[in-house]
């Protein structure tokens, strides 16, 4: 990486990229080593295609994956909430029963007397 403009280059279907990368270069790399595996699998797959054509593919593909993964975690987190919710009203009504039960106890005070 270039340190004074910041600029990392990589290589993607054996082309180079310079990228302007301001911090977490490691994650950059990581990010293209991600592109190109998934443009060289559609290029094994379809070799006579162009390069914008299995970018595009690759792109498509790549972007399938996050919709998956935010439907994934969105439909989780709904099936989170749904227990939380049952979860607070199992604790409310255990707290207001264990309440009440306590409000019918025969009490005795410091003074020995008992109270209701």
């Amino acid at each position: 990486m270039n340190s004074d403009k910041n600029i990392l280059k990589v290589k993607i279907l054996d082309i180079e990229y310079p990228l302007k990368v301001s911090e977490n270069v490691d994650y950059v790399q990581q990010i293209a080593r991600y592109v190109d595996s998934k443009m060289r699998e559609i290029q094994a797959a379809k070799p006579d295609r162009p390069l914008h054509q299995i970018a595009i593919l690759a792109a498509l593909n790549i972007a399938d994956e996050l919709y998956q993964q935010k439907n994934f975690r969105s439909d989780n987190l709904k099936v989170y909430e749904e227990r939380m919710e049952k979860l607070a009203k199992k604790l409310e009504l255990g707290i207001k029963k264990s309440s009440e039960e306590n409000d019918s106890l025969i009490r005795f005070d410091s003074d020995k007397t008992f109270m209701e």
